[in-house]
This record gives structure tokens, C-alpha cells and sequence, in this order.
């Protein structure tokens, strides 16, 4: 499969299943400056495109209860921007160091920790790791998921805890 926009038009439809958004974080600066890679920001485009898919997130009206981002500074500011754009509280954001380049596993054992009255959780991180962990969960496939992309799936389970042995359904993959 490659990295052009798709829907399948399965879109998440019940209000018993739970809704995964995983986001890359927006581009950003070069990794040749200076700082630290963990520092590194977004750039104006990566600041807009940001502000694009979380205008997009919000028309698709996901009703998102939870935002989950690596503490990395980048994925910081993609989380909330995005959250802004749908009117999330910054209650509802958790910076979580260990999501900084997860491996698959790491998203997993996340996932299980997740607090079961959020059904639509979006987790904001980086490749490699987040594109290795989307291409785990369905059958579809994605090369490389875009600076600022969204992979959405849906799975009918009851408790974060079951997600990892769930059937997962993939719903759609969408880049600024």
C-alpha cells in the first residue's frame, strides 16, 4: 500500500467499540541543527499542517476523549495543537516519555493502561516505531506514515486491556 490518502469508508460507527488515532508528529526541523533530537520543533509548515488534521480530526467528529504524546517537544506541540482544534481539555493530554520512538511493544503495553471510559483514544508519536506498530494491528499496510498522518482503527472490545488480542478493524489513513 502506499502513502496516498485512503478511506475505505468503514468508518467507527458504534459506540461500543473502541477507536485507536495513531498520529505522527507534524514535520519539523531539520535533525542536523544543533539541539537535541528530543528538542526539536515544529516548523511553520509543520505548525499549520498540524492545525489541519486536527480541523479534519474535529469534522470527522470522533468525539476523541483522550490524547496520549510523547514528551518529545515536537509531538508535544502536534498533541496540542491538535487538541485545541477539537476542543479538547488539557486534562485529557498525557506526555509520556516512553512513547519517545516506541517500539511496537511500548504502544502496546500503553494501550493497556488506558483508563476504559475513553473509547477513542488518539497516541501521538514517531516513526519508525509508530508505523511498524500501525502496520501490527491490521491488515493494512502503510510504507511510512507521513509527518502530521493519522492511522485509524476500530475494535470491538470492552477494556483496553484486551486490545492486543483483539480483532482489529482498520478504518482509515489520512496525511496533511
Amino acid at each position: 500500500m502506499n502513502n496516498n490518502q485512503f478511506d475505505l469508508n468503514v468508518h467507527p460507527s458504534s459506540l461500543n467499540n473502541k477507536r485507536l488515532l495513531l498520529m505522527r508528529h507534524a514535520k519539523t526541523e531539520s535533525p542536523y541543527t544543533l539541539k537535541r533530537d528530543f528538542d526539536r520543533l515544529l516548523t511553520k509548515t509543520g505548525e499549520v499542517d498540524a492545525q489541519k488534521m486536527g480541523d479534519w480530526l474535529k469534522n470527522q467528529q470522533l468525539s476523541i476523549d483522550q490524547i496520549l504524546s510523547s514528551s518529545a517537544e515536537r509531538t508535544r506541540q502536534t498533541a496540542l495543537i491538535v487538541a485545541a482544534a477539537i476542543g479538547i481539555e488539557n486534562a485529557s493530554i498525557e506526555f509520556k516519555d516512553e512513547l519517545y520512538h516506541a517500539t511496537p511493544d511500548v504502544f502496546f503495553d500503553v494501550i493497556r493502561g488506558v483508563s476504559n471510559t475513553v473509547n477513542t483514544l488518539v497516541i501521538v508519536s514517531h516513526n519508525d516505531g509508530i508505523t511498524h506498530f500501525a502496520n501490527q494491528l491490521t491488515d493494512a499496510r502503510i510504507d511510512h506514515m507521513q509527518p502530521g498522518s493519522v492511522f485509524v482503527i476500530e475494535c470491538a472490545i470492552n477494556t483496553w486491556k484486551e486490545f492486543h488480542q483483539a480483532k482489529r478493524n482498520f478504518c482509515y489513513y489520512r496525511q496533511p
